[in-house]
């Protein structure tokens, strides 16, 4: 067993992180010991590197729930969690080519500027044009 700070540590994850987590039921049942302190089991701290991984490839509180689950889950089938990571995988291509279109107009519109000394700014009449 291993405290939240030991954990913390380990994980490179706030302790507050941690707490929130366990706070909204993501981790399942953390043990307490005698003096209220929370005591994490290599299987709990599993659930949190999942957890971890999880949100840097942009995955959900509500997504990371449902891994957690899978993960939890012995009788699981592979191609739930292949579903939810094509549906990521989707979702963030998506994202990439919003993104792309969002520099492709910043730069139009950074070409467009002088940059000089005179108030008028193509920039903000673009930027205050686009919805």
């Amino acid at each position: 067993m291993k405290s939240i700070t030991q954990v913390s540590r380990a994980l490179s994850m706030p302790v507050k992180t941690i707490r929130y987590y366990d706070d909204i039921g993501l981790l399942g049942t953390i043990s307490r010991a005698s003096n209220g302190y929370r005591q994490f089991t290599d299987a709990n701290i599993a659930q949190l590197r999942l957890i971890k991984s999880a949100r840097i490839a942009g995955f959900s509180i509500d997504e990371s729930k449902e891994l957690i689950a899978l993960f939890n889950d012995n009788n699981r089938a592979s191609k739930e969690v292949k579903a939810l990571t094509s549906e990521k995988i989707s979702a963030l291509k998506e994202k990439i080519n919003e993104l792309n279109n969002i520099v492709k107009n910043l730069e139009f519109l950074h070409d467009a500027c002088a940059g000089d000394e005179q108030s008028q700014c193509s920039i903000l009449d673009g930027l205050s044009k686009k919805t």
